[in-house]
């Protein structure tokens, strides 16, 4: 088994929206940290989940902690760029752009 790669976090570091929900991407304990949560007219669907980030490549991560409430393994959480510049990330595929 390889070793995870050391990621530099602090590009992904902040908040990112789409309809209904909020990432909040953080550094915890030294490592990747995901809050996602329902808000709008979804707010109180769940409580928020808290998603642990394994580095798989430098912009892409497994996204452990969740349960059944997205899969029993890992969800894929990849960060990327817009071409007008703007930051996302998406979660089970789902895209939320990043808040100014």
């Amino acid at each position: 088994m390889r070793e995870p790669p050391v990621v530099d976090l602090a590009p992904f570091l902040g908040t990112c929206r789409r309809e209904g929900v909020v990432v909040t991407v953080a550094e915890l304990n030294g490592a990747g940290h995901a809050v996602y949560e329902f808000v709008d007219g979804m707010k109180g669907f769940s409580e928020p989940l808290e998603i642990d980030l394994l580095p798989v490549t430098e912009s892409v991560f497994a996204g452990t902690g969740v349960g059944a409430a997205f899969s029993e393994d890992y969800m894929p959480v990849v960060f990327s760029t817009l071409q007008d510049g703007t930051g996302c990330v998406y979660i089970g595929m789902r895209c939320g752009l990043e808040i100014a």
